[in-house]
């Protein structure tokens, strides 16, 4: 009899230890499955720019698996809804377009994710630093820092681009004569719904709001709202949009502050609640913010410092949609131009530019408070980071 019982207790146990690994406890994935993600290095000296890399969430541990050529400079990416067709940016100029940068879209192999180029074409502009694709797949919006243009690129269901239909400029300047002479357009993100456009841009303290017909690719100034005034000086960067709620979180780069604001659905109307800083009250070192995530609960906000320390500020969201500082992690690798969490929000991948370094991070699920873990992968200059659906 008290065999049978410890033989009962040595399954019920085991069945206990495979639950607890699939569902884990506080901040730990609810999956076992490896997670792969794309690297997109802004290093245009190499041929090959985009690396393909595997989360193993049971062994927490981080590999690279292959790389890919064809967009040098791919700093940024970003996949199209259906999984097949990777964007990138890219340094490389067109013939007969040598003024300007291009976009470049690779075939995703549904097997083993590898990438084969399909084209380029040009993103109108000069340095190219952002770029995203629709909610229906159907375009590609870029952004160009240097010109200070936005552009949308129509795609086929092939992953083929297609010229610009349309292409956008802000105006105006900030009070920073170093950095805010003219437009700097530093990110493109539409809203979940597909209906506008966001840019924020560095260069005349505004985020600019443009309505987008699908029908025929053209961007107009919202009527509602052509653009939103951020603080003077403060160099709007990234933003964010809430998983759930009609919520915008924008990050800017000078004042290394997160704005946070409500957004209307229906007329593309943003309103500022409150703003927050991502550093310490007391911090003496050199603000330059990089990158701003939601976490996938919708309860957390993460962003990014760079230079002199760099650090990641971690906030709770409050019921009226304001953020709380809850955390201030700086060891992280140098200079975090970007960052992403998994899918399932049990995991924080760090990418540290000038540290050639991503590094590896546990999200307490209740609280959003990250930990380092002792996993990481050497990539040249990471710049941005897409996880694999």
């Amino acid at each position: 009899m008290m065999t049978k019982i410890r033989s009962l207790m040595v399954i019920i146990s085991g069945l206990l230890l495979i639950v607890t690994t699939a569902c884990g406890g506080p901040g730990t994935p609810g999956s076992s499955d490896p997670v792969r993600f794309y690297v997109g290095s802004s290093d245009g000296s190499i041929e090959h720019s985009i690396y393909l890399c595997e989360l193993d969430p049971v062994n927490q541990q981080l590999s690279l698996i292959d790389s890919f050529p064809g967009a040098s400079g791919s700093g940024y990416l970003d996949l199209t809804p259906n999984g097949l067709t990777l964007i990138a940016t890219s340094g490389i100029s067109l013939k007969g377009d040598e003024g300007h940068n291009s976009v470049a879209s690779y075939r995703v192999d549904s097997e083993n994710q590898s990438l084969e180029l399909i084209n380029r074409q040009s993103s109108q502009g000069r340095g190219n630093c952002h770029v995203q694709s629709s909610p229906d797949g159907k375009y590609v919006f870029a952004a160009n820092y240097s010109s200070g243009h936005a552009v949308a690129l129509p795609i086929d269901e092939s992953g083929m681009l297609e010229p610009a239909t349309s292409v956008v400029v802000g105006e105006g300047s900030g009070p920073n004569l170093n950095r805010q002479k003219s437009p700097h357009a530093h990110q493109v993100m539409m809203n979940p719904g597909g209906e506008f456009l966001l840019v924020p841009d560095l260069g005349t303290d505004k985020i600019m709001n443009y309505a987008f017909d699908s029908e025929s690719g053209v961007l107009n100034p919202n009527p509602k709202q052509a653009f939103l005034n951020i603080e003077p000086g403060s160099g709007p960067r990234h933003l964010a949009f809430h998983p759930e709620k009609n919520l915008v979180y924008i990050l800017s780069e000078m004042s290394s502050s997160v704005t946070a604001c409500t957004f209307d659905p229906k007329s593309g109307v943003l309103e500022i609640i409150s703003t927050s800083s991502i550093v310490e009250a007391d911090f003496t070192g050199k603000l330059q913010a990089a990158a701003i995530r939601v976490h996938p609960n919708g309860k957390f906000v993460y962003a990014s410092n760079r230079d002199d320390n760099s650090n990641l500020a971690v906030f709770s969201i409050e019921s009226d949609g304001a953020l709380k500082q809850t955390q201030i992690i700086r060891d992280i690798p140098y200079w975090p131009r970007d960052f992403n969490l998994t899918p399932d929000g049990a995991y924080l991948l760090v990418a540290g530019a000038r540290a050639n370094e991503i590094a590896l991070y546990s999200v307490d699920k209740n609280t959003g408070a990250l930990e380092k873990m002792n996993a990481s992968i050497k990539v040249p200059a990471p710049t941005s980071i897409v996880f694999i659906p």
